[in-house]
C-alpha cells in the first residue's frame, strides 16, 4: 500500500476501450493510489469519469464496472462505428443514429450514483468535447451532467451533433482525445493520465477498409497524445499508462470480452504498481500495459 500526492487524473478517449480504462482505475485503487483532485475527461472517458468523480474510491470504480456489464453499455459499444460505417451505412444516413442508447447508459450510471449535475460530484469534472462552431475544445464544467456527456461522446457521421447553448458539439476526441492540455492549462502540477489508443505491433497488413481506418485513427490520436507529453511534461509531471490494445479488440461487445479486458488491464496496472511502488509518480513518464 502507498500513497502518491494528489494531482490531476486525465482519462482518454477510445470508445470500447474504456473498459480497460476501468481496469486500470480499479487497480489503482486497490493499490492504495491516493484519489485525485480532479478529473478530466474526454468521451468515454468523460463517462468514466464522471462516476469517479461521483465517488473517487474502490466502490465507485465496482459501480462503474457494473455500468460497463450493463445492457445498455453493451448497446451503446455493440457495433464499432468504423465497421458500421464500412458495412453499408449511406452518406445520407450518416449522423442520424439516435443517441438513446447513450442516454440510457448516463443514465443507467447516474441512478448508481444519485448524481446528476457537476455540482454534486465530490471532485471537480472537466468533460471536453468539441465546439464545431469555433474548431475548438469546449469544456463543460457545471450544470446538467448528461448534455455534456452526451456532446463529449457524439461521434462524428454516427451521432448527431449536440446543442449546447446555442452551438453544436462533437466528440471531444476530435481535437484533445487524451486531454493533457486542459489539465496543464488548469493549473495541474501532476497529472496521471490514462490513454486508450496504444497498439499493439500488426504482424501483417489491415485485412479490410475499416480496420485500416481503425489502424491509422488509432496511431494518429496516439502519436497526437505523445506530441502533447512531450510538449507539456516542462510544465507539469505527467506519468501516462497506456493499456495496448489491438485497433479492433474491442468491436465484438459480449459481456465476457468486456469482463476480460477490464481484468486484464487491471492485472497489468497492479504489475507494474507492485514493481515500481510510488516510483512511478515521481518522474514523468509514458508506461505501456501489455493485456495478457
Amino acid at each position: 500500500m502507498f500513497k502518491a500526492a494528489r494531482r490531476t487524473w486525465v482519462l482518454g478517449g477510445g470508445g470500447a476501450r474504456g473498459a480497460a480504462q476501468v481496469g486500470v482505475l480499479q487497480a489503482l485503487f486497490e493499490a492504495g493510489v491516493e484519489a485525485p483532485g480532479a478529473i478530466v475527461g474526454t468521451s468515454v472517458g468523460a463517462l468514466n469519469g464522471a462516476s469517479i468523480a461521483a465517488y473517487p474510491s474502490l466502490a465507485g470504480t465496482m459501480m462503474l464496472r457494473e455500468v460497463w456489464m450493463s445492457r445498455p453499455a453493451l448497446s451503446v459499444f455493440q457495433t464499432h462505428p468504423l465497421g458500421l460505417i464500412a458495412s453499408g451505412v449511406r452518406r445520407d444516413q450518416l449522423g442520424v443514429f439516435p443517441q438513446e442508447n447513450v442516454k440510457r447508459l448516463i443514465e443507467r450510471a447516474q441512478a448508481l450514483t444519485g448524481i446528476t449535475t457537476f455540482e454534486q460530484l465530490r471532485l471537480p469534472l472537466a468533460v471536453v468535447a468539441t465546439d464545431l462552431n469555433a474548431g475548438k475544445p469546449a469544456v463543460f464544467r457545471s450544470g446538467d451532467l448528461t448534455p455534456a456527456l452526451l456532446a463529449s461522446t457524439a461521434i462524428p457521421g454516427i451521432f448527431p451533433m449536440v446543442r449546447v447553448n446555442d452551438r453544436e458539439h462533437l466528440d471531444g476526441g476530435v481535437v484533445e482525445n487524451t486531454p493533457l492540455n486542459i489539465a496543464v492549462d488548469d493549473g495541474a502540477k501532476e497529472i496521471l493520465a490514462i490513454s486508450l489508443m496504444a497498439g499493439g505491433e500488426y504482424e501483417g497488413p489491415p485485412t479490410g477498409f475499416a480496420e485500416l481506418i481503425a489502424r491509422t485513427l488509432q496511431l494518429s490520436l496516439h502519436h497526437q497524445m505523445l506530441s502533447d507529453y512531450e510538449r507539456l511534461r516542462q510544465r507539469s509531471r505527467i506519468v501516462v499508462l497506456c493499456p495496448v490494445t489491438a485497433p479492433t479488440a474491442t468491436w465484438e461487445m459480449k459481456r465476457e470480452n468486456i469482463e476480460a479486458v477490464m481484468e486484464a488491464s487491471r492485472v497489468a496496472t497492479a504489475a507494474l504498481l507492485h514493481e515500481r511502488g510510488s516510483k512511478l509518480f515521481r518522474h514523468s513518464g509514458i508506461h505501456y500495459l501489455q493485456l495478457r
